[in-house]
Order: C-alpha cells, then sequence, then structure tokens
C-alpha cells in the first residue's frame, strides 16, 4: 500500500508541471498499453517518465505472487525512434531490482489504406529472467497498427467511439502474437484491452485497464494483468527543448 501511496502523490507532484508530449508507456517504460507496444514514438529530445505497481502478477509459474515495482523513463532520441528503461523490483527474497532497457522505431506512419509498422525491443540485455525464469530471450517485436473506428462500426452497424487496433509478433514476453486496442470512451478517458500469447506471466493473458488523462502530459492507468492481480501506473511527457 506504500508503493500504491507514492504512486498515487507521483500523479499528484506532476499535475503541477507542464509538458507537451503525449505517448503514454507500459510497464516496461517502452510506450504503449499495459504490456504491449503500439505505434506511438517519443518526439525528439522529449522525455517519459513513469512508475508502475503491479500487486499480484498472477498465473499459474512461480512468478504469481510477486508483487513488481517499475520505475523509470524513456527518451526520444531522433525522429520516429525512442529509447527507455526501467528498474523493475520485485518483493520476492533473493530478487534484486532488474534493469530493463528498451528501443522503438516506427518503420512506417500509418496511412488511410496501410496500417503503421513498428519495430523494437524490450529488455535488450536479458535481465527478465530475473523476474520470471521462463523468459529466456530478449523481447524483439514488429507491431502494426491502425485506426479501425470504420470497421467497428460496420460490425456494430452504429456509431463507436474512436477505436485503434494493434496486433504483432516477437520473442520473450512477446512470443507469439499479441493484440491490443485502444478505445476512445471519452475525452480523457481511454479503455485498453490487450491479449498476449506470454507476457510477465509466460502464459496466455489478457489485461484490461483505464487509462486517465487530466492533463494531456499526464496519462494515469489502472487495471488488471490476466483478471488475477491489480495494476496501477503513470507517465509523464515533458519537452527538453
Amino acid at each position: 500500500m506504500k508503493k500504491l501511496a507514492f504512486l498515487l502523490s507521483l500523479a499528484a507532484v506532476l499535475l503541477g508541471c507542464t509538458g507537451a508530449l503525449y505517448a503514454a508507456s507500459t510497464i516496461y517504460g517502452i510506450s504503449g498499453l499495459i504490456e504491449t507496444p503500439d505505434d506511438t514514438i517519443l518526439a525528439p529530445k522529449s522525455i517519459s517518465l513513469t512508475a508502475n505497481e503491479i500487486i499480484n502478477v498472477g498465473g499459474d509459474n512461480a512468478v504469481g505472487d510477486q508483487n513488481l515495482t517499475t520505475f523509470g523513463g524513456g527518451f526520444g532520441l531522433i525522429p520516429k525512434l525512442e529509447v527507455s528503461a526501467v528498474g523493475i523490483a520485485s518483493d520476492a527474497e533473493g530478487v534484486d531490482t532488474v534493469p530493463v532497457i528498451n528501443a522503438k522505431y516506427r518503420i512506417l506512419a500509418e496511412s488511410v489504406g496501410t496500417p503503421s509498422i513498428t519495430v523494437g525491443v524490450v529488455d535488450i540485455a536479458d535481465q527478465l529472467d530475473e523476474i520470471n525464469g521462463s523468459i529466456s530471450d530478449p523481447s524483439a517485436f514488429i507491431v502494426f497498427g491502425k485506426n479501425i473506428t470504420s470497421v467497428a462500426e460496420g460490425v456494430s452497424g452504429g456509431l463507436v467511439k474512436p477505436v485503434k487496433g494493434t496486433v504483432g509478433i516477437g520473442t520473450g514476453i512477446y512470443k507469439g502474437a499479441f493484440v491490443g486496442l485502444n478505445v476512445a470512451l471519452f475525452p480523457k478517458t481511454d479503455v485498453l484491452f490487450e491479449y498476449l500469447s506470454n507476457g510477465i506471466r509466460q502464459e496466455t493473458t489478457i489485461n484490461a485497464a483505464l487509462r486517465f488523462r487530466p492533463i494531456e502530459p499526464l496519462a494515469i492507468s489502472v487495471g488488471t494483468l490476466g483478471f488475477d492481480g491489480f495494476y496501477a501506473g503513470a507517465s509523464f511527457n515533458l519537452s527538453t527543448f
């Protein structure tokens, strides 16, 4: 509970700050949904700060009983390229804080007829096996992103809220396939859904969260990993120029 209180205090402090860029972070520090990346990239010379708390990661393996805290940030290095790093602290006995270093590059922007294409890697140094021994490789990925609002309207037969979809494949925590949906429920509130073949739990996982932006640079997320563990986090974007 102390860690959760810290996150809420951090969010309150950030409310008093100003910023310019609006990519939100995953629990691994890379921009995206909850665990999965999307096609957003931090603008050049911009910084994203993030902190997250996962209570009871869940799952049927040894990682399940752990509570995790992640903290760090990202930097827009050049156009379409961001780098990021977080420390992941576990309350499991004998597990030190694990450094996770990431990079992400958007090859192709989305157009009317084609999806965006983004590639990257989470945990370049292959440290996540300290959290879950079943994760044996860095988590490289390719993800395709597209606004699918018109498709959703065709299925529902009526107007729907704006929907952005992502689908990707990869290695490590992204081994197999992953799918994400970002539904703009209200002007400042998004609903996030994602499916992973593996993820931090190294088993089929469906995650969900609400992401609220009280001011544009600040994103506060609350949700669940696998409808088992509780997750809360905040990320804040600011410009260095």
